[in-house]
């Protein structure tokens, strides 16, 4: 998967990510290619899993989502939590770290009680820790695309 990326699979990406809906035509008018040159980058740059999916950025407190917290669970026993956490739709991200916790959980919860029944149901893997977002300064942040000549290192 190490894929060459190359000036104008840059600036693909990064319209992408801006806008995922924008055409490959728009695309091609931006990076002066042809609608198919840019149709089949982007193809490559699919099947090279370098895009991965193409996701709709949904507000969660339009939904009733009041409360964003993370939550860290220690625990000793590898990952336990990992099917819970896969089939609970509250948790939103779930990633396995370094240090003392295994696992650093980012949760929606509608208030505090809902949070509260998520806490109770992760501390059967392990003691958790949690704290709540009050502000988010950054989300979502598009990935920089390394220039071409750093791939070369």
């Amino acid at each position: 998967m190490n894929h060459k990326i190359d000036q104008y699979d840059q600036k693909i990406l990064q319209l992408l990510q801006q806008d995922a809906r924008v055409s490959h035509a728009e695309i091609g008018r931006q990076v002066h290619l042809s609608q198919p040159a840019v149709s089949e980058r982007i193809k490559r740059l699919e099947a090279n899993q370098i895009i991965r999916a193409y996701r709709a950025d949904i507000n969660p407190k339009a939904l009733g989502y009041e409360i964003t917290a993370m939550i860290r669970v220690s625990t000793q026993q590898g990952r336990p939590y990992a099917d819970f956490v896969a089939s609970c739709p509250d948790i939103v991200d779930c990633y396995t770290v370094t240090g003392e916790d295994g696992a650093v959980m980012r949760v929606l919860a509608t208030d505090v009680e809902h949070l509260q029944r998520i806490i109770n149901q992760l501390n059967q893997f392990g003691s958790t820790s949690t704290a709540i977002v009050l502000t988010t300064h950054v989300a979502g942040k598009a990935i920089a695309i390394p220039l071409a000549h750093e791939q070369e290192r």
